[in-house]
């Protein structure tokens, strides 16, 4: 059945998932109030949501959209409560336009243009979250493998991401919030994830299942899809180290996986010649984030049951 629903051509499904995205997310995010930065915070975090679901639509790496919504907004709901903090959802905001530009660019690599706008892109979302600017791996990979980057692509790339630095620093001295740069000097000590994942290891296996697949498959994909299937990989491995490093006890800096997550997810669900096993891995995905998301009421529930248990 909901394999059915999701493979149909009519938005119905689409319609139905944003719906219930938008009650689930203002319900997880209550009370609500109306400081600016929780205001900011919830602005960047939907529009990173908007921003992704346009891509998902208008990407050739898709064939079938339900099904990239479906996972993207599941993912995206069970860690919705990054848009507290208005700087991760900021820079939340700014990779997900990252992510689209150098997709975008492949389809005119000889064009440079594309790396100052990254190089602005990427410093705006490490002037938010300074261990972003660690993307600088995946990008320096990036413009090797692309073989087509010259001194002049290079130099416009340093300005792109020097100039938001200067004037942010300015205008933080302006304001006088001078804290905040000096608070860039811990930003990057180690401080490697610590709270629990194991919930989402059924999620994980099905990651290592559609990568093997891919592999298996690709010599019968087109040489461009493939490319950009490599580059969504490269930059989701660059995310998961960053956030190995550096998310501590913030389980919601998880929402960074979910654009590339919905890709994965997405080209292994839609080229399944079998609709049960579709449907298994539909079932499987939902299941799983729905106890992710959920366990916190289960464990109070079991506690109240237990402690009203007398011997």
């Amino acid at each position: 059945m909901l394999v059915k629903l999701l493979s149909g051509k009519s938005f119905f499904a689409q319609i139905i998932l944003g719906i219930l995205f938008i009650f689930l997310f203002f319900i997880k995010i209550t009370p609500l109030t109306f400081d600016w930065q929780y205001i900011t915070g919830i602005l960047f975090f939907l529009l990173s949501v908007g921003v992704s679901l346009l891509f998902l639509q208008n990407s050739l790496l898709i064939k079938t959209q339900s099904f990239a919504v479906f996972y993207f907004l599941i993912w995206m709901l069970c860690f919705a409560e990054i848009s507290l903090d208005f700087k991760l959802s900021a820079s939340l905001f700014m990779c997900t336009l990252i992510f689209w530009r150098l997709i975008v660019s492949e389809q005119s690599p000889e064009n440079t243009k594309f790396l100052f706008d990254v190089g602005i892109l990427l410093s705006i979302s490490g002037f938010f979250f300074p261990p972003s600017f660690l993307l600088f791996g995946f990008l320096l990979f990036l413009f090797i493998y692309m073989r087509s980057v010259n001194l002049k692509g290079f130099i416009l790339f340093l300005i792109g991401i020097t100039l938001p630095l200067i004037l942010g620093a300015q205008l933080l001295y302006l304001i006088g919030q001078i804290e905040w740069l000096y608070s860039y000097q811990s930003s990057f000590c180690l401080d490697f994830w610590d709270f629990p994942i194991w919930g989402l290891i059924p999620v994980g296996i099905l990651i290592i299942l559609g990568w093997l697949d891919h592999l298996a498959q690709s010599a019968t994909q087109d040489i461009n899809k493939r490319q950009k299937y490599f580059l969504s990989f490269l930059y989701f491995i660059n995310w998961l180290v960053i956030l190995f490093l550096f998310a501590g006890k913030n389980a919601q800096t998880m929402a960074f996986l979910g654009l590339p997550l919905a890709i994965f997810f997405t080209r292994f669900t839609q080229y399944q010649k079998s609709e049960t096993l579709k449907g298994i891995i539909l079932w499987v995905f939902l299941a799983t984030m729905a106890g992710f998301y959920f366990w916190d009421n289960l464990l109070e529930i079991y506690a109240d049951l237990l402690g009203n248990v007398t011997f």
